[in-house]
């Protein structure tokens, strides 16, 4: 077989990017669509330019990148924040996500009722499903015991220490790597996504493809959600009613982080606050006590 690899760090359309990562011996998800990507490769991000085919624009589209990361818990229901980053994403149809697993023991898993939930993805797309996923055993030693500590690049294994454009990943020889699964979105519409073993965390995102925002699950009160197991479970019930995460303004805004979200809190914020408050208070009683 002719190794493709060489060539792929060019940029060229797509599709032929995906076909090219099969036949290098990738696995591809069990309905379709889907495929595992070789580490040992370079993909265009969101931030490159656009994979185009010539002058064909039928065949235009772009690579985009989505990290999995765990954080500082910002929430005291949660250990640690759990989360794709960003968590909203507008894309347009034939566009492709890598989703690099920045963190492992991670996956990525379209709401559907294949898989016992709500359908939260357009109607006619299949379900889909990645691997829990993790470092890619091909960038670490033999003898190796305990996971990697950080990338052999100098990040710090959570992408806090990459440029923002998904480039953090590390060259040929650069030690550890996280293992990557893309997935073309093809229908316009609106995409809810679970980390399977963290959607209790709140690790979820939503990805709008295209100009269609009308769904049939959207709401903003978490009480009417369906009961779990069918509707999301624990966090992720607030995290896909936050206002930031509404279709209309991912749309507008196009890119959604983590930190912007509503559900999102910098550690001891609250504490700081209600001591404000408690201080402002005590201010206000000497001020009456004084002021005669």
């Amino acid at each position: 077989m002719t190794d493709n690899r060489s060539n792929l760090a060019t940029v060229r359309p797509y599709r032929r990017d995906v076909m090219k990562i099969l036949g290098a011996g990738a696995a591809v998800g069990a309905f379709g669509g889907v495929a595992a990507a070789d580490e040992h490769d370079t993909y265009p991000t969101e931030d490159g330019p656009d994979v185009t085919n010539g002058d064909d624009d039928s065949t235009t589209g772009t690579v985009f990148t989505v990290r999995t990361l765990i954080r500082e818990s910002t929430n005291p229901q949660r250990p640690a924040d759990f989360i794709y980053q960003p968590t909203g994403l507008r894309i347009e149809p034939g566009d492709v996500i890598r989703f690099v697993f920045e963190t492992p023991d991670h996956n990525v898993t379209s709401y559907h009722p294949a898989f016992g939930m709500q359908r939260r993805v357009p109607p006619g797309v299949q379900p889909f499903s990645s691997p829990i996923m993790g470092w890619d055993p091909r960038s670490l030693p033999d003898d190796i015991d305990m996971p990697p500590a950080e990338h052999g690049n100098g990040g710090d294994g959570n992408g806090e220490n990459d440029d923002g454009n998904g480039e953090n990943d590390g060259g040929e020889g650069d030690g550890p790597r996280p293992s990557s699964w893309l997935y073309a979105f093809e229908t316009p519409g609106v995409y809810d996504l679970e980390c399977a073993p963290h959607e209790g965390f709140g690790m979820v995102m939503r990805v709008v493809v295209g100009e269609e925002t009308e769904t049939a699950f959207e709401t903003s009160d978490p009480g009417e959600l369906p009961p779990p197991r069918a509707g999301p479970v624990g966090l992720a019930r607030e995290v896909l009613t936050d206002p930031n995460l509404e279709p209309e303004a991912i749309v507008e805004h196009g890119r959604v982080e983590w930190e912007d979200l509503e559900s999102y809190q910098e550690p001891g914020t609250d504490d700081e606050d209600e001591a404000d408050d408690e201080d402002e208070a005590d201010g206000d009683d000497e001020a009456d006590g004084n002021g005669e």
